[in-house]
């Protein structure tokens, strides 16, 4: 009955690690442990039959609890495979709607602010009637509308041109107090931060005509603010109709691409906007921690400790106790060591038998070898996993046949028996390593699979991308790009209310144009698509860190994630760090399971916010 009972105790624990998180199961294990190590151990009342019950029990509650914690991976990762599959038609119109949300920042940025000024200059000029201002609206005019198209053409070609930090100097114009303390800046930053100035300035011109405006690009605590604050205006906006309506919405976005964040709002009798980015790298990708494989690792340690220490309590005489314990436990700790050092592991395992056989062990090293030697075994398929070769099994063969013909069954000739005995240990030695090897080769078949699918995908993306932006660029040829090339005609010719006309016209044709650009369909679960899901909702993505390839089910879960964070915040930052991925937010619940299931953890911060970690 005793043995029915320990059955289904040892299926409740699979089963908890299987559907619950690993604090949850561990909790279980450690309720398995006590009962069964007490039920075992507690009725002969002796401290060495309970300790090693309580021992046993703890290897078998820990190997249990790690092979529930594998499938549970491996469910997670079907799963998400199963969803990155079923969505992977959708990843080149992902990545054809981020081309548009991109393109339609660069408009907003380029031509839509140059033929703002236009319009400003051109109907404050004819509004005065002044000759000095009519023909500096002119000159204006002509200078920007030639800058437009060539910006647009730039555009349509696919190669913008990239500001640099020195070039927010030029936006610096009459009425505007400038001062920039900060000489190098990463480009992509330099590039935003100029965009960042230029949308402050021509908001400030749009609806504070004429008032006084800070410009100000300085480093804090090595990071880079830059803060535009203008007072109120003199005769209230300059010209309505002008904007789209997304300018400081798009800014947000670009800034925190960068890892930054921007704020714009009243300050006084004006207006502030102030951006700041990070330009130091803070927080570091988490280890592989006791929820993934490293707690595989030591949950073999566990068992390999329960096994021989805990029968040794149970069997072995106290005597003997001095030598075996820490014996044991050095021949079972290396399994902690399996993925990261594989041989030097075996070396150290296999290290206690001419130790035992030395000092004439009770039991012997050969009755040792026989409980014990699944250690091995569990390092030479390490070993083979690795790609190493088979010297390793020669080494467990020589050891392995040492320790079974020193024993005291063996008579005559032990040379002979050491060597007959270790070529039939070498049968099941090699057996282990090339199964190891076997699944390192399946693993790389599949690896190559893989990203011979992701080459596919991605040159079907890179083509939707080059398609979408031909489209666009067809569109913009035929309208903004020729209202364009009419206003320097018409500035040229010395026609300011043609010019102004046609800079009306071209920006009412822009932002048509943008607001086809910011439609977007359901975007496929990948990190991509997290852009395209925050642009849907209208909410903000931060990507921080060098992009990469990162796993499917990685990607997967991220989105999910940024799925469950978006019901309740309009902010989330995606960090790729070592080893895996982050994204943090804000959310009430569900986010538990979903990092726990791919061996990742959730981390409550101080201020309230939450952070998943995924690792690779």
């Amino acid at each position: 009955m005793q043995w029915v009972a320990l059955v289904l105790a040892v299926l409740i624990v699979y089963g908890a690690a299987v559907r619950r998180t690993a604090e949850a199961a561990g909790v279980v294990a450690l309720a398995f442990v006590v009962i069964t190590g007490g039920v075992f151990g507690f009725p002969g009342w002796r401290v060495r039959d309970v300790v090693g019950s309580l021992l046993l029990a703890a290897g078998l509650a820990a190997v249990v609890w790690a092979l529930g914690r594998w499938r549970r991976r491996v469910l997670a990762r079907r799963d998400a495979l199963a969803a990155f599959l079923a969505g992977v038609e959708a990843v080149p119109a992902t990545a054809a709607a981020v081309e548009r949300l991109r393109l339609a920042g660069e408009l907003h940025d380029t031509a839509a602010h140059r033929l703002t000024g236009i319009v400003v200059g051109a109907a404050s000029a004819l509004r005065l009637g002044d000759a000095r201002l009519v023909a500096s609206a002119l000159e204006h005019a002509a200078a920007e509308g030639r800058l437009v198209v060539r910006e647009l053409a730039a555009l349509t070609d696919g190669v913008p041109e990239v500001p640099r930090l020195a070039d927010v100097d030029t936006l610096a114009g009459p009425g505007v107090v400038y001062r920039r303390t900060v000489d190098e800046v990463p480009e992509k930053v330099a590039a935003v931060a100029y965009r960042v100035v230029r949308e402050a300035l021509t908001n400030a011109a749009r609806y504070a005509p004429g008032a006084q405006v800070r410009v100000e690009l300085a480093a804090t605590d090595g990071d880079l603010m830059v803060t535009v604050i203008n007072q109120a205006g003199e005769g209230g906006r300059a010209e309505d109709g002008l904007g789209a309506g997304k300018g400081l919405a798009g800014l947000r976005t670009a800034v925190a691409e960068c890892g930054g964040t921007l704020t714009a709002g009243p300050q006084g009798d004006g207006w502030a906007v102030v951006a700041s980015f990070r330009m130091t790298t803070r927080g570091r990708g988490r280890k592989d921690g006791w929820r993934g494989r490293r707690g595989a690792d030591w949950a073999l340690v566990a068992l390999a400790v329960g096994l021989s220490v805990g029968t040794s309590l149970l069997d072995s005489d106290p005597a003997d106790l001095l030598l075996l314990l820490p014996l044991c436990a050095l021949h079972a700790l290396p399994l902690g060591w399996r993925r990261r050092a594989p041989g030097f592991a075996l070396a150290v395992a296999l290290s206690i038998y001419p130790v035992l056989v030395a000092t004439r062990s009770v039991p012997p090293a050969g009755d040792v070898f026989l409980w014990c030697s699944w250690v091995e075994l569990a390092l030479l398929y390490a070993i083979g996993l690795s790609g190493k070769g088979l010297t390793a099994c020669l080494g467990m063969a020589a050891v392995g046949g040492l320790a079974l013909a020193a024993g005291p069954g063996i008579t005559g000739d032990r040379l002979g028996a050491w060597v007959v005995l270790g070529l039939g240990v070498t049968v099941p030695a090699v057996t282990a390593w090339a199964l190891g090897a076997a699944v390192a080769t399946i693993r790389a078949r599949r690896s190559v699979g893989e990203a011979q699918a992701r080459t596919a995908t991605g040159e079907l993306t890179a083509a939707a991308v080059r398609t979408e932006r031909d489209r666009i660029a067809s569109g913009l040829r035929r309208t903004a790009m020729r209202h364009a090339e009419a206003v320097v005609a018409a500035a040229d010719a010395g026609r300011l209310a043609d010019a102004l006309a046609e800079a009306r016209w071209g920006l009412t044709a822009l932002r048509d144009l943008l607001e086809e650009l910011g439609e977007t369909g359901d975007p496929a679960p990948t990190l991509a698509g997290v852009a395209a899901l925050a642009s849907r909702k209208g909410a903000i993505v931060k990507f921080t860190g060098e992009r990469r390839e990162v796993d499917p089910a990685v990607q997967v879960a991220a989105f999910r994630a940024a799925e469950r964070f978006f019901e309740h915040s309009d902010e989330v930052t995606v960090a790729y760090l070592n080893g895996g991925v982050s994204i943090e937010g804000r959310a009430t619940a569900g986010l538990r399971d979903l990092a726990d299931a791919v061996g990742g953890e959730l981390i409550t911060m101080a201020d309230g916010t939450i952070r998943v970690w995924l690792p690779e």
